[in-house]
């Protein structure tokens, strides 16, 4: 009689091979070839008495045909992804050697002190610097009271606030017209470089790195 490749793909190995069964592998092995030999491989050993239903066979053969366009699907997004990445790569290398301003830098704290530069386009009365870790989370503000505009650094001082060694993310704010706190593009500087960091650019502005999805504005060429 026929054996339907459902009940092949079922059998454990013990089953098959007379072996004892291993564990189950964590992903999956078989693919379109895969199923396409057992379905060969079955009716090459159906019962001539008995042969593979019409339907029984249309069926296998449909998820012959479901296996391969999944294949297909997911090669498709892999390529799509290698492309984002290559077009986002491009993007920000269309930049290099221009002056951007950007909401946002990034910074490495290694327990000594390190300057956060930052530019103001115009006086900033009750400014804060914010500092948050890689999950969003603010874990320090320090108040930088009235400054005039121009370009500065704030020198942050071990323990002023405290933070582990880690990467980590800073911002200046200045209130808006309703008086709250908002980000300002503060991080200015001319890109020197770009890498990508999870697919998404990164500008590279002397010391200190920002993200071109932070970037606010590009000026031109000097």
């Amino acid at each position: 009689m026929s054996v339907p490749v459902n009940a092949v793909l079922a059998a454990s190995p013990q089953a098959t091979t007379g072996q004892p069964a291993a564990a189950a592998p964590s992903t999956p092995l078989l693919g379109k070839d895969d199923f396409l030999k057992l379905l060969i491989t079955q009716l090459k050993n159906q019962d001539p008495l008995n042969p593979v239903s019409n339907d029984q066979f249309i069926t296998q053969s449909a998820q012959f045909s479901s296996v391969e366009a999944l294949q297909n699907i997911q090669q498709s997004l892999t390529q799509m992804a290698a492309n984002t990445g290559s077009s986002a790569l491009a993007a920000g290398t269309a930049i290099l050697g221009r002056p951007v301003a950007a909401t946002a830098g990034s910074f490495t704290y290694a327990g000594a002190s390190v300057a956060l530069p930052f530019t103001l386009s115009t006086p900033l009365a009750g400014g804060v610097l914010q500092i948050t870790n890689p999950a969003g989370t603010v874990v320090g503000r320090v108040p930088l009271g009235t400054l005039p505009s121009g370009a500065r650094a704030y020198t942050l001082q071990p323990g002023q606030p405290p933070l582990a060694a880690g990467a980590y993310r800073y911002q200046i704010l200045g209130p808006d017209a309703t008086g709250a706190l908002a980000p300002l593009p503060a991080i200015a500087g001319v890109v020197s470089g770009v890498k990508l960091d999870n697919g998404t650019p990164v500008l590279s502005l002397g010391s200190v790195n920002v993200a071109l999805t932070d970037v606010t504005s590009v000026g031109t060429t000097k």
